[in-house]
């Protein structure tokens, strides 16, 4: 099929170009649409506890929809002093205007909305907006404000989303303007001539340019997390710049002795095929993120793996339609003249492992084996604000909170209890404030709001005796908690923690929680801050092993396709793990414990972002799987042209090892492109990449290759005896 596929590209060229500008110019009228379809959220799933919890307070208490809050500060004003109300009451009387509005609470009706100090406090504003689009009234709340003399912010989720895209967007520009023309650069070293560097440029180019036309088109159906963006465009960049690089090499290898039509289709069935079997590694990496049930992988999945088929299908067409259009002019504009020892000294290095391999394999295994050390320690949450940068509006309304009023009020948690009888029922309140008094007790509560802790003074038998009626509850306070907090046969209890909602504290107070409601066989459910982060982290890495397995056992099938063996693919399904692991562990040490945090420019997490190494093994696995491809094809071409073992080692690593490190080079300084982020995850993406690449392509591929297969020697290539024959060749 490549055969034929490389007669027509190399007959019409000029064909399949016009067919590719067309495809880029559709892409390039959606880029700037794509932002309209990315939707905030993407960190819940309908059968998640807290998920669950959220929809009972909606149905069985009639709850409002989400939120934001417009915190007022000031420095010499209280919360009661007139003047500060008066210019809070201005600021918010227009939003009753917009028609997305459905309810205001001030915080002069609620004394748990002003901060102990009395100098900040806020209005909570209950809108009709989907979740995953409530990011877009953000604008219109703050432009919607009234004229104040108060310090004002607007927070919450829906604040936190609308800057995460705003700085997704400025993140890929500023990727723009700084990979691009390095990575131009790169290529230029790499192969040394103008025309040569210019094609991988357009090749990755019209990848993400079109993959960014599958985003728009796919968030017409259902929308698209915002955190796809990024990834996106650091696949298309990735592989386009890889792919092209290979072809290209090839291309100009089989130059040297046939036509350019002849270049064209020989350079399809080598290195075409290569990338055919390379990019498949990295779709199914990215295929698997779709088996989540979180829309924030799903949409990296699907726009990833739209992506990674573009690439594939330029490196395929366009470059060797753009080479034969070439011919021997891809040389052109020559800047430089590469060495060609540089060949040899890879061949040299190579024997030198092969020549003492167990002693190369124990010691680099080590070196990766502590290098990702650091990965045994690691803590895993969602995101808050803590990834933005603290300029950030978002990142200043929550520091700004959690220092005026505490970590746990920022996300406070609530429980959800329907009870056998009427929830102000004498043997329901007895429960209730049972259940009430365990929570307060506990030392990582702060507070706990409910219709049965109004007063700690309040006893028991009082409270009974206060709702004995419900309809004519004698204290209005206690009237005001009985109406907001209780309907029929349920109640709810919102308990605020001494903590944040991503820290240890947070998270093992939800478990107690639930522990504490089924030992007493309390029909309760447990939702807000910190149950979500727990229930997203929990169902991401009960998922994740098995997603795993799909990606190592599937990549494992395609390779022993590939080279007609059981034990390479085994082997570099191996190596690549070693390398994720060396990456993984730097990660830790970098955005956990904060290592070079002041030279990457962040404050660090104290924690990984939970997703971060779920799309990083999906992602990376693929990628580094791409020069294992890349080397083992030229290993397989010396084998099967007769070569031992030990020569065809040799051989394949002189023949790929230059091209490998220059394909790991342009990977490495587009992926530092986006170190250069304002959001951490994307920093941490970024960075993760270019450290997986540099150590599969500097350590992994030079070293512990060439020695683990002087070791396996004959057993590289077994297979049972239909397979092997199937490859052409009976040898074992």
């Amino acid at each position: 099929m490549l055969h034929a596929l490389g007669g027509f590209v190399g007959r019409r060229p000029w064909v399949v170009i016009a067919v590719w500008a067309m495809v880029a110019a559709a892409g390039l009228t959606a880029v700037p649409r794509v932002g309209t379809v990315l939707t905030a959220g993407g960190f819940s799933a309908s059968g998640i506890e807290a998920e669950r919890a959220a929809d009972r307070l909606r149905t069985d208490l009639a709850a409002p929809g989400p939120s934001v809050l417009v915190v007022f500060r000031s420095d010499t004003l209280t919360a009661s002093d007139p003047r500060f109300l008066a210019s809070a009451a201005r600021a918010l009387a227009p939003l009753t205007s917009l028609g997305f509005v459905r309810r205001i609470v001030p915080f002069w009706e609620s004394a748990a909305q002003v901060a102990p100090s009395q100098r900040t406090a806020y209005a909570a504003v209950y809108l009709d907006v989907d979740d995953e689009r409530i990011h877009a009234t953000v604008p219109q709340i703050r432009n919607g404000l009234g004229p104040t003399d108060l310090e004002t912010h607007v927070a919450g989720a829906a604040v936190f989303y609308d800057d995460i895209q705003r700085y997704s967007e400025g993140d890929l520009r500023r990727v723009e303007i700084i990979g691009l023309p390095f990575a131009l650069v790169a290529l230029l070293l790499v192969f040394g001539s103008v025309v040569a560097a210019s094609i991988p440029v357009i090749a990755g180019g019209a990848s993400v340019v079109a993959g960014l036309g599958v985003i728009w088109l796919a968030g017409q159906v259902g929308g698209f997390s915002v955190f796809a963006l990024n990834v996106v465009t650091l696949v298309g960049l990735g592989l386009g710049a890889d792919y092209s690089l290979f072809l290209v090499s090839r291309f100009r290898e089989e130059m040297r002795h046939h036509d350019r039509a002849t270049a064209v289709i020989r350079t399809l069935d080598s290195a075409g095929r290569a990338v055919v079997f390379a990019g498949l590694t990295v779709l199914i990496g990215l295929l698997a993120l779709t088996l989540f049930e979180f829309k924030m992988l799903r949409s990296i999945g699907i726009g990833g793996s739209a992506v990674v088929v573009l690439a594939m299908l330029a490196a395929l067409t366009l470059v060797p339609a753009i080479l034969a259009v070439l011919g021997p002019s891809v040389d052109r504009w020559r800047v430089w003249r590469p060495s060609v020892g540089v060949r040899d000294g890879w061949a040299r290095l190579a024997r030198a492992v092969m020549r003492r391999p167990l002693v190369v394999f124990v010691a680099v295994t080590a070196v990766l084996v502590a290098l990702g050390a650091p990965f045994l320690h690691a803590r895993v949450s969602a995101p808050d604000a803590a990834v933005l940068p603290v300029d950030s509006p978002s990142r200043r309304a929550y520091d700004l909170l959690q220092a005026e009023f505490g970590a746990g009020h920022v996300a406070p948690l609530f429980v959800v209890v329907r009870l056998p009888e009427s929830a102000l029922a004498a043997a329901s309140v007895e429960r209730l404030y049972r259940f009430g008094a365990a929570l307060a007790a506990d030392p990582r509560v702060a507070k706990v709001t409910s219709a049965v802790n109004i007063d700690p003074r309040i006893t028991l038998a009082q409270y009974q005796v206060l709702y004995r009626n419900p309809q004519a509850i004698t204290e209005p306070y206690a009237a005001g908690f009985a109406s907001a907090l209780t309907r029929d046969r349920t109640a709810v209890l919102a308990v605020e923690p001494r903590a944040g909602a991503t820290s240890e504290e947070a998270r093992d107070l939800v478990y107690a929680i639930r522990a504490y409601r089924d030992q007493h066989g309390l029909d309760a459910l447990v939702g807000g801050g910190a149950a979500g982060l727990t229930d997203f982290v929990d169902r991401l890495y009960a998922d994740f092993p098995w997603a795993a397995g799909v990606i190592l056992t599937t990549t494992y099938a395609v390779l022993v396709v590939l080279f007609r063996s059981l034990v390479l693919p085994l082997k570099a399904v191996v190596m690549n793990v070693l390398s994720l692991c060396a990456s993984f562990g730097a990660l830790v040490l970098v955005f956990q414990d904060g290592w070079l945090a002041g030279v990457l420019g962040f404050e660090p997490l104290g924690y990984i972002e939970a997703t971060l190494p779920v799309v990083l093994f999906a992602l990376l696995f693929g990628l580094s799987m791409d020069y294992e491809v890349f080397l083992l094809t030229r290993v397989k071409e010396a084998y099967d042209a007769g070569h031992d073992n030990v020569a065809s080692v040799a051989l394949g690593l002189r023949r790929s090892g230059p091209v490998i490190t220059s394909a790991a080079f342009v990977v490495i300084v587009v992926s530092l492109a986006f170190v250069t982020a304002d959001i951490v995850l994307i920093k941490a993406v970024g960075l993760g990449a270019a450290i997986a690449v540099f150590v599969d392509a500097s350590i992994v591929r030079s070293l512990l290759v060439p020695a683990a297969m002087c070791l396996l020697g004959r057993w590289n290539w077994w297979a049972p005896f239909g397979l092997s024959r199937a490859a052409g060749r009976g040898r074992r």
